[in-house]
């Protein structure tokens, strides 16, 4: 499926940018759009993305799916997927116009349903960057395929990965329901269920998303049926997550079901709703790219700036209270050093809690990465250097945090 045909006048799109551009064909003049990979794609995982492609093929000429036609090799040696150029993503549309209305919700909930029960392959990325509008208005969902995610497993979006996935890299049917739920939740509220608070960091965030419950959402007209099924799809276990959903969407809307493909057109509790109008005609089929990237451009939301993780470890060696469990304590052993590897061991008051360990190379950030429910790990070090660790953990509160431990005389921040 690789095409040789180069591509011109690049425009980055997609969140993070570049992780998509948008380019004209040369020759053709065709628009395009290419979601552009971390790496080269080895033989193997080349031949599961193309059988993916075309298992993909069949759904997408029914379905609600942007299925990629091509394989494409860049001019500076990155590999893309080619596909069709949409007008916007769902995080732009909530970014222009706010929380979308309850009967629009329904409908681009049941959009993304059929899409992934007609699809036939687990999409193991369903984010709202994944979340497209045609022309048209009608929305799809793209970037299907489990193959690409477990060669490079996602970096962001962390609110809208299913707890197993983040925990032991799951990637199936259910996992998808839990980001059509948060997604749902995103489309009603106007943001993801377990949205990064300031100055938090990646691993206390994590751990909120595997350890609390999600958040009721706060419409006044939301529907309860409507608030219990993201409820039920943001469950923490798997097997409670609705496979009905489409169904439950389509049954339960107090004005019935819109039709397949309509145009969400109203966004908002609060804006009047706005006639249908048959899509505008395109003058030419190859649409002047320069016009379609900056419309897009302009309606790209603002970049979310993470603060950076503080310098050093912190400490606490107090319980933390819960409002859903009981206190915590940690205490973190002192660390095995065998010269590029330490050896961590804790022990908890509270069984069963996901952890998530905290590392301060001397001289540098520190960084927190989740080890799951294990209560001892090894972390990979650099000979000779000073390194600070923490243990952390939360039982749905506050996140408690060890006494840090040394190793090679590193002075931790009490």
């Amino acid at each position: 499926m690789t095409i040789d045909d180069e591509y011109r006048d690049l425009v980055p799109l997609g969140d993070p940018p570049g992780s998509a551009l948008a380019a004209v064909q040369a020759g053709s003049g065709a628009a395009w759009a290419l979601k552009v990979l971390p790496g080269r794609l080895d033989r193997r995982t080349r031949g599961e993305v193309e059988a993916e492609l075309r298992r993909l093929a069949g759904p997408a000429a029914t379905a609600p799916i942007v299925v990629a036609d091509a394989i494409v090799e860049l001019p500076d040696g990155r590999t893309a997927l080619r596909r069709e150029l949409c007008t916007q993503s769902l995080p732009e549309l909530i970014e222009a116009f706010g929380p979308l209305s309850v009967p629009d919700a329904i409908a681009l909930g049941g959009a993304l349903a059929e899409a992934l029960s007609a699809a036939g392959v687990v999409h193991g990325g369903v984010t709202p960057g994944n979340v497209l509008f045609r022309e048209s208005g009608e929305p799809v969902l793209t970037d299907f395929g489990a193959a690409v995610r477990r060669a490079w497993p996602p970096g962001h979006d962390i609110g809208f990965r299913a707890p197993e996935t983040i925990r032991d890299a799951v990637l199936d049917a259910r996992a998808d329901r839990y980001g059509l739920g948060a997604i749902l939740h995103l489309a009603l509220a106007g943001t993801p269920p377990f949205p990064a608070r300031p100055g938090e960091r990646d691993g206390d965030h994590l751990l909120r998303v595997l350890t609390e419950p999600p958040p009721a959402i706060d419409r006044d007209d939301l529907p309860a049926w409507l608030g219990e099924l993201v409820g039920e799809l943001l469950d923490k276990n798997p097997d409670r997550r609705p496979a009905d959903v489409g169904a439950r969407l389509a049954g339960a809307a107090s004005d019935g079901p819109r039709p397949a493909g309509a145009p969400i057109i109203e966004f908002g509790p609060e804006r009047p709703r706005r006639l249908t109008q048959p899509p505008v005609l395109v003058a030419a089929v190859a649409v002047l790219l320069a016009v379609v990237a900056v419309l897009l451009v302009l309606n790209r939301p603002k970049d979310m700036d993470v603060p950076p993780p503080p310098p050093a470890a912190a400490s606490s060696a107090a319980p933390a209270p819960s409002a859903s469990g009981p206190a915590v304590t940690l205490a973190l052993a002192d660390p095995v050093d065998r010269g590029d590897v330490v050896t961590l061991r804790w022990t908890s008051s509270v069984p069963g809690l996901d952890y998530g360990i905290g590392v301060a190379p001397e001289g540098a950030e520190a960084t927190v990465r989740i080890v799951g429910r294990v209560t001892t790990t090894d972390v990979r070090v650099e000979p000779g250097r000073r390194y600070c660790f923490e243990v952390r953990a939360t039982n749905g509160g506050k996140p408690v945090v060890s006494a840090p431990k040394a190793i090679r005389g590193a002075a931790c921040r009490q």
